[in-house]
């Protein structure tokens, strides 16, 4: 590969992981977010993509020392380029299904919440059923 090549492939190649890790960083923003904890889904967001993009550049200078038994600077750019797009395919699988993890530990860590404060709500009033000879409300308390 001739360093034109390589200088493509590396532009290319970092091009694309940024355009990927806007758009993680911009729909992970929106799929965490938490109108409680508006900065929580954002510092969520943003350390999910820097470990994304940390990962996937690393990838990326691997594949460019990689000489590949292609024929032609053109095919192997091709190539390494056709690696990169792959790696950052699984990447990106991977980085969903971490955000989704943490979506899911968000929203049951809200029910269990949820459910504790209507717990508290109900043992503050009394519980009250039908007498059944008289057929009115009584305490059981």
């Amino acid at each position: 590969m001739d360093t034109d090549s390589y200088i493509a492939f590396l532009v290319v190649s970092t091009m694309l992981v940024v355009v990927d890790a806007v758009i993680i960083t911009v729909s992970g923003r929106k799929y965490l977010g938490d109108d409680d904890h508006p900065g929580l889904s954002t510092a969520a967001s943003w350390l999910t993509t820097t470990l994304f993009s940390l990962i996937v550049l690393g990838l990326v200078a691997l594949v460019s020392t990689v000489d590949l038994p292609v024929d032609g600077d053109l095919q192997k750019l091709v190539t390494k380029l056709g690696i990169v797009l792959l790696l950052l395919a699984i990447a990106h699988a991977i980085t969903m299904t971490v955000l989704a993890r943490y979506r899911g530990a968000e929203r049951q860590e809200h029910f269990v919440d949820e459910l504790a404060h209507q717990g508290r709500q109900r043992s503050n009033k009394p519980q009250v059923t039908q007498s059944i000879e008289r057929d009115e409300p009584y305490s059981t308390l």
